[in-house]
């Protein structure tokens, strides 16, 4: 493989990955962190040295182990997040070891991919988001208070000017009696 077309296997894998992120963050209360990208470049780099040295089986264990404690020692992912990771790894492995002589076939699996990719997310998101900024609020507990909808919209009014907003319960802490609260605006 010459060094331009590793530079062409890059570049169809980098806009690829764009993107399935541009489509990935279309939510109102939930991104992906843009540092994520970063995992499919790693795999993309990693199967390009591994088609380059010859491994033994005890890497791929080892890589084994190392994504399954990575899984339960880091915070729980969203499934947005999950297929996200799950799609950028599958593309950066597809596009460093696909034979450069069916080229417009790995061009297929792209488009296939994140044409599926795009019309899960537009179906799922059915917009862009509506609310660009957010804000944590804290609202009392006390004993007559219900969590329904209409008293906590009350309660948000009563804390911050704001007509148009949604919210998101975070927590219920009954220890100190407040509702920690996401506020989209």
């Amino acid at each position: 493989m010459d060094l331009n077309e590793l530079i062409g296997r890059f570049l169809l894998l980098f806009f690829s990955i764009l993107l399935l992120y541009f489509f990935s963050n279309r939510k109102d209360n939930e991104t992906i962190n843009p540092l994520m990208v970063i995992v499919g470049l790693c795999t993309f780099s990693l199967c390009y040295l591994f088609t380059k040295i010859e491994i033994g089986v005890g890497i791929g264990f080892g890589l084994f182990a190392i994504f399954s404690i990575l899984r339960f020692r880091t915070q729980s992912f969203t499934v947005n997040a999950i297929i996200f990771l799950f799609a950028t790894i599958t593309l950066s492995i597809l596009d460093i070891m696909y034979p450069f002589e069916k080229i417009e076939i790995l061009l297929f699996f792209q488009i296939i991919i994140i044409g599926f990719y795009i019309a899960a997310s537009m179906i799922v998101n059915k917009k862009a988001s509506k609310y660009l900024n957010t804000v944590d609020i804290k609202i009392p507990l006390i004993s007559d208070f219900s969590l329904e909808n209409g008293n906590i919209r009350k309660a948000i009014q009563e804390k911050i000017n704001l007509e148009d907003f949604d919210f998101k319960i975070v927590l219920v802490n009954t220890v100190s009696n407040e509702i920690d609260l996401l506020v989209f605006y």
